[in-house]
């Protein structure tokens, strides 16, 4: 499909097909850097900060999958789907937090190339990811990178949206078009649906996106019509994407049998000037710091920017650097006045997107200055290349996979051993306690090559009761962990499931095992 606007100049007696720029060996290079970054971040000490809700995917693939995060209707389990060939419990684990990493880092390159054409994405994206693992704030990084949707989402969006972008192409005759191949969109269709599967909002901030950055293209003069053109398809593939996310959302109690959970729809308006300003102060309360810092590298960027030999760069570099920023305040203003947010206290966590835009500004305007001198370009991306792993490694130490296993062990491993040694069924208790508890004792089961499997009931059990709920009452033993917390909520949940009264058999140092009353009715 043609975009009607003319494309590269044309060489007389060239064979027809699509015109392939330069820059592969780059591509290559940054890809190459940002595995090595994940690699070196998953074998690192980020698994210190692991806990309950990044732990219940790695279990999604242990022990149930479903197509969505346990008794939730949003959240995609695509990670765990690939994981599924994958029993160890550790190798699961380690292979879900590496794609989330990857695609974490990698949707902040994606953005560059996204908002950055015609500039140098490669350096601008190298730049960005590496400051962000050096800068942002290690909870942050942990949510961004290891436990939450927005990273996979965006990478699978912006990767369908980069896929969908029409190519130069050159006719028989020579003359030079940009057009759309058929597959390369409905390839990126395809990517922009599971985008909105892993997370249904994923449009709003892309959407937000490409209305800033077509503003900008048209401020630069860049020609309308591919920029209408640009702005059709982007928008037709993320309304299918959104109308997907929707639909899946609402579709949720018929398919499950289960109600909706979430609180859909926004505050009333009268409240969103306060919920904006309580969203804004969570995030600034987290991110200042980091975001200060941000700022000070945009200040030596537009500072070098107005250096007399590239001050004619300046405009469109300030430009970019504003679509995202607008960007990022259209989806805080979406995120703040959404109802799930105000029950969920208003998590710095739901600007996480925001906060990547705006910290990918101020890497353009420091990565421009360096891109447009001549000597300084290709030793900056080199820099910025061999800075990727190096800002992984400061920012989660040396790889060590005994290191990693002993901070799992430092987080979830504390109730194991009485929990296996009481042959326990069932752990009840907090949320926060019960699932590294029960991935934990999955770990050590499989290492000694114990046939147990112990099961979680607390929150977002109810998609593994049927794999403990055929076993005999009268041997179910029920293993609480010790503490005013897991005891308060395994009372609730073991009424919740029909498994009370209990009557306490033993305690011991982390946990109390109880068994069914006798006689209890059915």
């Amino acid at each position: 499909m043609s975009e009607g606007a003319a494309g590269p100049p044309a060489h007389p007696g060239a064979a027809a097909g699509p015109l392939v720029g330069p820059g592969l060996r780059r591509t290559l290079a940054l890809l190459a850097a940002l595995l090595a970054a994940a690699a070196l971040l998953d074998l690192g000490a980020i698994h210190r900060l692991e806990h309950g809700d990044s732990l219940v995917p790695v279990l999604v693939s242990l022990q149930a999958w479903t197509p969505f995060y346990w008794d939730q209707e949003r959240y995609g389990m695509l990670v765990p789907a690939l994981a599924l060939p994958l029993r160890h419990p550790l190798a699961n684990l380690l292979l879900q937090r590496g794609l989330l990493i990857l695609s974490g880092l990698g949707a902040v390159v994606l953005l560059a190339r996204h908002v950055l054409p015609g500039r140098d994405w490669p350096l601008a994206g190298a730049l960005a990811a590496a400051l962000l693992l050096l800068l942002a704030p290690a909870a942050w990084s942990f949510e961004f990178l290891g436990d939450q949707p927005y990273g996979l989402s965006l990478a699978l969006a912006l990767a369908g949206l980069a896929l969908a972008e029409p190519r130069p192409w050159r006719g028989e005759g020579g003359e030079a078009t940009w057009r759309r191949h058929p597959v390369r969109l409905a390839a990126g269709l395809a990517l922009v649906l599971l985008a909105h599967w892993v997370n249904a909002a994923t449009g709003v901030l892309l959407g937000a996106l490409a209305l800033a950055r077509a503003t900008e293209d048209l401020l630069e003069g860049e020609d309308h019509r591919l920029v209408v053109g640009r702005v059709r398809v982007d928008a037709a593939l993320l309304a299918a994407g959104l109308a997907l996310g929707q639909v899946s959302v609402w579709a949720y109690p018929w398919l499950t049998g289960n109600p909706l959970r979430l609180p859909v729809g926004f505050l009333p308006p009268g409240q969103w000037p306060a919920a904006w300003r309580a969203t804004a102060a969570a995030a600034l309360a987290d991110q200042g710091p980091w975001l200060a810092a941000a700022g000070a590298l945009a200040v030596v960027g537009v500072s070098l920017l107005s250096l007399p030999g590239l001050r004619p760069a300046r405009r469109g570099a300030l430009l970019r650097a504003a679509a995202l920023v607008g960007a990022a305040l259209l989806y805080a203003a979406f995120a703040g006045a959404l109802r799930w947010v105000a029950e969920n206290r208003f998590h710095w966590r739901y600007l996480a997107p925001s906060a990547v835009l705006v910290h990918l500004a101020a890497a353009s305007l420091l990565a421009e200055p360096l891109a447009r001198a001549a000597r300084v370009a290709r030793p900056a991306f080199l820099a910025a290349l061999a800075a990727l792993p190096l800002a992984a490694l400061v920012a989660g130490g040396p790889p060590s996979l005994a290191g990693v296993r002993r901070d799992l062990d430092g987080v979830a491993g504390r109730w194991t051993e009485d929990v296996l040694a009481a042959r326990c069924d069932l752990v009840a208790g907090d949320y926060w306690s019960v699932w590294p508890a029960v991935w934990h004792v999955a770990l050590t089961a499989h290492e000694r090559g114990l046939d147990r499997a112990v099961y979680g009931v607390t929150h977002r059990a109810n998609p593994t009761v049927g794999a403990w709920w055929g076993r005999p009452r009268e041997g179910l033993r029920l293993c609480r962990p010790r503490g005013a917390a897991p005891e308060r909520e395994a009372e609730r949940w073991l009424r919740a499931y029909g498994l009370w009264p209990v009557v306490l058999l033993e305690r011991r140092e982390t946990v109390d095992v109880m068994g069914l009353a006798p006689g209890r009715p059915p």
